[in-house]
């Protein structure tokens, strides 16, 4: 009887074993979505980025990517949440999906359902006439492709707000509360907002949405989010982006469900992307004095800093090595076919993986290094650059992000001389092999006076 036993046990193990090996690229997936979705896709959470910084050496999913292309082809089939996905990884149909959405590859179903609760009428998960006129109103709003109708005053807002906070020691609490009221200030022109503006975002992100249809943001923080964003549309403060939204549509709805989509980028510029870029500058001091040096060439008008280039060059870089936005989905919104070999029915869905496309080594020479000097404006338009995506969908806000940016690097080194009077230093990190995702919860900086 115990012989048996371990017979059926060893039986059990080896067919755990098989279903597994069968299944590694399904359960790898699974489990890096998984972990991407909860370290935070809308507002970082750092205990799972804890999580993710202990359990994963290929934080991005960067390896897994290659691997699978290799094994799979240009469409590599997988599940994601009970869900047949494509993943796409030859650039040429990369291409044709993205020239060719919203309207053929319209919006993917899981993207969809992720955005339901708070933003189902958003221009990212929209197509047809609605996306024509919601796509209208952002790039009204954004201006988009050129600077900003108010970067002069967002340049001012960003000065007064450094000047405002001037901590020795720099860390997750200080982007955080930079990030809160230069977007306060950027989209509501004003000092005080109620925090259930940005804390829905936190609500929002979360697997549950995912596979459970009827998921609800929790209704008290919902309330005060949507009586904040209706108070704004009514009684709109000059130079804000409510103001450019009433420009283009009356409509209180649509205007709602566009504004959370200029919120949680430009609050995510400041807690995520420019700590990375000061970080890996701080890793690379050639490049930083680069940076300073072109940074007090100038005075502090707007339109100097939007044009300091090699400034430029560092932000894309940075957004190269670690991109928020980490997935493209769509939806196939009727039989189609790539070519003679690739025939796909309606419904069908896509994944574009960017932050594995944007370290490709056909694309990128020494991929997983720090190389600004790498950006044209050749790269930028490529469609193996998607940082900021491309075609039709592309960012809206692509410019205005970019300046945000360099408007932040600016004032900081100049309020805080570094590079004259004081330096900068922060955590050591792998120059060799950037990581995929760096954990900006974890980044301190401590300002220093030169000896």
């Amino acid at each position: 009887m115990k012989i048996n036993l371990y017979l059926l046990l060893s039986i059990l193990l080896i067919l755990i074993g098989i279903i597994i090996y069968k299944n590694i690229y399904k359960i790898k997936i699974t489990f890096l979505t998984f972990i991407v979705i909860l370290r935070g896709i809308l507002a970082p959470n750092c205990f799972w980025w804890k999580i993710s910084d202990l359990l994963l050496k290929d934080s991005a999913g960067v390896e897994l990517y290659k691997q699978y292309k290799k094994d799979k082809g240009d469409f590599a089939l997988t599940k994601m949440y009970g869900k047949k996905v494509y993943i796409v990884t030859n650039n040429k149909y990369r291409k044709i999906i993205l020239d060719n959405s919203p309207h053929l590859f319209k919006v993917g179903e899981l993207k969809k359902k992720f955005f339901k609760s708070f933003m189902k009428h958003n221009v990212g998960v929209s197509t047809g006439c609605p996306w024509q006129n919601r796509r209208h109103l952002n790039e009204i709003v954004l201006t988009t492709d050129k600077l900003h109708l108010f970067s002069k005053k967002y340049n001012n807002d960003t000065k007064k707000v450094l000047m405002k906070y001037k901590p020795i020691i720099l860390d997750h609490l200080y982007f955080k509360n930079i990030g809160k009221n230069i977007t306060k200030k950027v989209i509501f022109n004003c000092n005080k907002v109620h925090d259930d503006v940005f804390n829905i975002f936190n609500e929002a992100n979360s697997i549950i949405p995912l596979i459970n249809d009827n998921f609800k943001i929790n209704q008290t923080i919902y309330n005060n989010y949507i009586n904040t964003l209706k108070k704004h549309i009514n009684n709109p403060k000059k130079n804000s982006l409510f103001e450019l939204c009433l420009y283009s549509t009356k409509d209180e709805t649509e205007i709602i469900h566009q504004i959370p989509h200029f919120i949680f980028p430009i609050v995510g510029l400041y807690i995520t992307t420019i700590p990375r870029l000061l970080l890996l500058l701080c890793n690379h001091p050639v490049d930083f004095k680069i940076i300073i040096d072109e940074i007090y060439s100038i005075n502090e008008h707007h339109q100097a800093i939007y044009k300091l280039p090699y400034l430029r060059s560092c932000i894309l870089e940075t957004l190269r090595l670690n991109n928020p936005v980490t997935t493209t989905f769509r939806t196939l919104s009727k039989d189609f076919s790539f070519d003679k070999n690739n025939h796909f029915k309606k419904n069908d869905q896509f994944l574009i993986l960017n932050n594995a496309v944007l370290r490709e080594n056909e694309y990128w020479k020494l991929p997983n290094s720090f190389i600004p000097s790498r950006w044209n404006y050749n790269n930028e338009q490529s469609y193996y650059a998607l940082s900021f995506n491309q075609g039709p969908q592309k960012c809206p806000g692509k410019e205005l992000a970019i300046f945000l940016t360099q408007s932040f690097i600016y004032h900081f080194i100049k309020i805080n001389k570094i590079g004259r009077k004081n330096t900068i230093t922060s955590n050591k990190i792998d120059t060799d092999n950037i990581k995929g995702a760096i954990n900006s919860c974890d980044i301190i900086f401590n300002i220093k006076s030169i000896q």
